[in-house]
């Protein structure tokens, strides 16, 4: 099971670092002064260890030796050096989740994202929005260091993008068919703003309709057109910003009337 607490018990954390639990207990001990506060929290309350006495213990188990010099460990903890190893980097990243429990002393310095719970990823539209600012920074990049590479993700994200742009206006989730699900929307935009899409706006669900008609071929590399064709990148970003705006006035518009009512 994924410890995404980041607080290690006496056996999780001797198993980590390959020692006996006595060992560890000796380590909390001994380094007392460069621990958290969980590592020795007084008698009959249950021992944790953070990650950062996790560094401070894999330090001490590089000079770790039959009489260890304690001075000499206590000099490099007292001067950092537990932050100087490559190493040691490398063991805690290795065991730290892809995800962990919400940080206690998060600011408006990290670069996080926080999610779950309380924290909403956000509604279908704005999921859309997310997924078209990576498009374009991935085009961004490609033409920078003409990197072809990138084509292929910068195309997905722009086709779900479409995809969920659409199915935020009309209420649609299980459907990957962008040809039935613009019929839908044409629909919703006659019966609701007496409105029908211009050539272009049809045109870019239609392409990406036709190259990858059931939402697979750019996510796991399938060529589905018969017929060779050409992507300029920039065109295709300028086109999903008038896209984008489109469905983003639609919507403004949507929740005027809504209100008004």
């Amino acid at each position: 099971m994924i410890n995404y607490s980041m607080k290690y018990g006496v056996s999780e954390t001797a198993h980590l670092l390959n020692v006996d639990k006595e060992t560890i207990k000796t380590w909390a001990y001994t380094f007392s002064d460069y621990l958290s506060s969980e590592a020795n929290p007084g008698k009959g309350k249950i021992r944790h260890f953070l990650i950062s006495d996790i560094r401070v213990f894999a330090y001490v188990l590089m000079y770790w030796e039959d009489k260890p010099d304690m001075e000499n460990i206590k000099y490099g903890l007292n001067s950092n050096s537990h932050f100087e190893y490559e190493t040691i980097d490398n063991f805690l990243t290795g065991i730290t989740p892809l995800f962990i429990v919400m940080p206690e002393d998060i600011d408006e310095t990290c670069r996080g994202v926080v999610f779950g719970g309380e924290f909403q990823l956000g509604d279908i539209f704005t999921t859309a929005d997310s997924f078209k600012l990576a498009g374009d920074k991935l085009v961004e990049m490609s033409h920078k260091n003409y990197e072809r590479e990138l084509f292929q993700p910068a195309i997905y994200n722009y086709r779900h993008a479409t995809e969920l742009y659409i199915k935020a206006i009309i209420g649609e989730e299980i459907n990957h068919d962008l040809r039935d699900l613009a019929e839908k929307l044409k629909t919703v935009l006659k019966n609701e703003f007496n409105v029908v899409p211009p050539e272009w706006f049809e045109n870019i669900i239609q392409a990406f309709h036709y190259s990858d008609p059931k939402g697979t071929a750019f996510r796991y590399g399938q060529t589905v057109p018969q017929d060779e064709l050409y992507a300029d990148m920039r065109h295709i970003a300028s086109l999903m910003n008038w896209l984008s705006d489109s469905f983003r006035r639609i919507r403004t518009e949507r929740l005027k009337r809504a209100d008004i009512m």
